[in-house]
């Protein structure tokens, strides 16, 4: 028997026979006669892009990169001419406009008024173009995901800033790039050819393993079986896609109301799944083959991001209910509280080794403090309270780790103000100043609410569009699977031995398909109903508005807390334990009565 370079021997596992399949499935059914409603997954405050959000953000100064569906894609439209002279001109800014204009439509994707670059000036030369470096900016700090532009050379006609563009697309800063005249593919090939039309003589050579690593990335963001299989789901055979796999499905979901409500160790659960006879397939064509659950492997199932949409594979993540009908297991709040009851579990000593049990406790505002002295962005830091009434506890602060900042020279401080600076600033007075401003978000409130509906618009179209798009694609799937089933149920009759020989199972697969795929379709209409509904009026929204305060004072939950500040705050300067500046993201940066608002020691 084949041994790994560990000395560990690999034991292949065991069929799963019909009389344990059998079993398992009418321990299914005992917990529906129980609780018929008992595998319905509950409502969730938070969403599948908050978990996303976490994960990247507990990856601070990793190149952990979002992936994004076409429609959640903020594209950029670059219009450029080179003179003023309208006759030496191949195609106007206006000409350039419509034509991009009628490209996003095609591509089904919205562009907003404030993403369309209009610039006049030379590509010749780097440097030339103002508003072009903007945009890349945009591109690096994650504002644009896509671009559009009338044809290469309007983008670049110097080597520097096209090998920039190429290596942006490289990078994945980038995500898509798309010409009305020229029809640009993102491989090697179509990178090679871009370079020769944007006349630069970069050479360089695209190795087997960067086709394979995107090959990785195009199916995770596609949310395709990479190789590694999730328990509880099965690779459909054509599509690649994660699909639910039946009662073993349920049997996880029955373990993660085991230890949310009936607060089972992990050890319990493992027992329970192995006593149920859990097993796992490859493709839904395959045998089911038994796996011996541990404690261990319960840990490894409720920490995985994976289980709640958002899928994560090396660098890249994505949020796999925005490219197709995928079916969690847990929703978003459960997987937050999944991982807080198993932190409780462990002593501090273990916590400290465990990165799910670090990364629970990750840094509100993080990456949005600002040094005021030297403009860096201040590290987030936890530091365990030694002495006094608070020992034991957690002091959360942010640090400026720039050492060339004033705040490390102490000589020169004392020289300059006759004290001494702190190098950090504690979380309080930050979350101190965030609610005095919020306390005064009364100005201008018509505008701002103008604003606010405008973007909520936006977001509403693309909601839509993702939904369209899946509703689809379900029913599609829903006459495949029925085709399929009236093909192999024709089978069964004319050709028993041969059905039971090569097709045994699909029948089964077929049916729980076609089940599944109605309960999405009307699950799907009702979103589209209530994306349908009408708008926020004006006094909703200031409740709205004003229920930020309301949560932030009266939560315990410290990633709920976050998400508001991340969707209010975009960012805060902090000096010597004081906030000297604080911006908001807007609209509510239009309601802040400046004049009320104190600045200073908090």
């Amino acid at each position: 028997m084949r041994k790994s370079s560990k000395g560990f021997k690999h034991r292949p596992r065991q069929t799963l026979t019909e009389g344990q399949l059998n079993e398992s499935r009418q321990i299914i059914a005992q917990s529906l006669n129980d609780d018929p409603t008992i595998f319905d997954l509950p409502e969730s405050k938070r969403t599948v892009d908050d978990i996303t959000n976490f994960f990247m953000k507990i990856r601070e100064g990793d190149n952990i990169q979002r992936l994004l569906p076409k429609e959640k894609r903020r594209y950029v439209v670059y219009l450029r001419k080179s003179t003023d002279d309208e006759t030496k001109q191949i195609r106007s800014l206006e000409d350039q406009e419509v034509e991009c204009r009628a490209l996003a439509r095609q591509m089904g994707v919205i562009i907003r008024e404030e993403d369309i670059i209009k610039e006049s000036a030379s590509a010749k030369k780097s440097g030339n173009r103002p508003l072009f470096d903007q945009m890349i900016l945009g591109f690096k700090t994650g504002k644009y995901q896509g671009l559009l532009a009338w044809s290469p050379d309007r983008l670049s006609r110097n080597m520097k800033e096209a090998g920039e563009i190429i290596e942006m697309l490289d990078s994945g800063e980038i995500q898509d790039l798309q010409f009305k005249t020229y029809t640009f593919d993102n491989s090697p090939n179509g990178k090679m050819m871009l370079g020769i039309l944007f006349a630069t003589s970069k050479q360089y050579s695209d190795k087997l393993s960067v086709d394979v690593i995107r090959g990785i990335k195009g199916n995770t963001q596609d949310g395709k079986y990479n190789g590694v299989i999730k328990k509880g789901y099965f690779a459909d055979s054509q599509s690649g896609l994660f699909m639910p796999d039946a009662h073993n499905w349920q049997l996880l979901r029955r373990a993660v109301i085991m230890r949310l409500k009936e607060r089972k160790t992990n050890q319990a659960i493992a027992d329970y799944l192995n006593d149920a006879h859990f097993s796992v397939r490859r493709y839904e064509t395959d045998e089911y083959k038994v796996f011996k659950m541990t404690k261990k492997t319960i840990g490894d199932i409720f920490a995985d991001p994976f289980y709640c949409g958002a899928y994560k594979y090396g660098d890249n993540i994505t949020n796999l209910n925005d490219q197709y009908n995928f079916m969690p297991l847990i929703t978003p709040d459960e997987f937050i509280a999944l991982n807080r009851s198993m932190v409780s579990d462990f002593n501090e000593q273990s916590v400290g080794r465990s990165s799910i049990s670090q990364r629970l406790d990750f840094g509100i505002l993080r990456g949005k403090v600002i040094c005021d002295y030297c403009n860096k962005t201040m590290a987030f830091q936890r530091t365990k309270i030694k002495k006094g009434k608070n020992a034991g506890s957690w002091m959360i602060s942010y640090y400026c780790r720039n050492k060339d900042c004033i705040r490390h020279n102490h000589q020169k401080v004392i020289e300059k103000y006759g004290y001494k600076l702190s190098k950090s600033i504690r979380l309080k007075y930050l979350t101190a100043h965030i609610e005095w401003t919020l306390r005064h978000l009364t100005k201008n409130t018509v505008e701002a609410y103008k604003l606010y509906i405008d973007q909520l618009k936006q977001q509403v179209a693309v909601d839509k569009n993702i939904t369209k798009r899946k509703l689809a694609d379900a029913r599609v799937d829903l006459k495949r699977h029925n085709d399929l089933y009236a093909k192999y149920q024709q089978l069964q009759v004319e050709s028993p031995d041969d059905y039971k020989r090569h097709h045994k199972g699909k029948l089964e697969y077929h049916q729980e398909a076609m089940i599944q795929n109605k309960a999405i379709i009307a699950k799907l209409e009702r979103e589209l109903a209530k994306l349908s509904s009408s708008l926020p009026t004006h006094k909703e929204f200031v409740e709205l508005v004003n229920s930020y305060l309301e949560i932030i004072l009266s939560t315990t939950d410290i990633i709920e807390e976050d998400m508001i500040y991340n969707k209010l705050v975009l960012n805060l300067r902090a000096g010597d334990n004081a906030v000297s500046v604080i911006n908001l993201n807007p609209p509510y940066n239009l309601m802040v009565d400046l004049e009320k608002v104190p600045f200073g020691w908090g």
